[in-house]
């Protein structure tokens, strides 16, 4: 019986370590808008204020290509979350939207496909 107890640990053991095993991240998401970069990303970073998430939060970056990208980032732990990068594409934008693992809330899913419309 004692040399069978070091494999009851372990057959009781992974389950509990399953559940803390992160899930897969999310796919990105690729999206067109009939708006510029620039409007693209203006909206989205109002819309974070709208739903309270300090400045400090968001790192934003304006390329001299016309892009534009979002991350959100977590400054105490420099963990980035998700990031939508902006491309210009003739009138309006590509969207690559990539969770990083975290799930999309619904108010973020929103606010990204109110600020892709016209």
């Amino acid at each position: 019986m004692s040399a069978l107890r070091p494999l009851l640990s372990l057959f009781l053991f992974l389950p509990l370590l399953a559940c803390t095993t992160p899930l897969r991240a999310a796919p990105s998401v690729s999206l067109s808008s009939p708006r510029p970069p620039q409007q693209v990303a203006d909206c989205l970073q109002q819309g974070l204020q709208k739903m309270h998430i300090p400045d400090d939060f968001v790192d934003r970056h304006d390329e001299s290509d016309g892009s534009r990208s979002l991350t959100l980032r977590n400054p105490v732990s420099d963990v980035s979350g998700t990031r939508v990068d902006i491309q210009p594409q003739g009138e309006g934008s590509r969207v690559e939207i990539r969770p990083n693992g975290m799930p999309l809330s619904p108010a973020w899913n929103k606010q990204i496909r109110l600020c892709l419309r016209r």
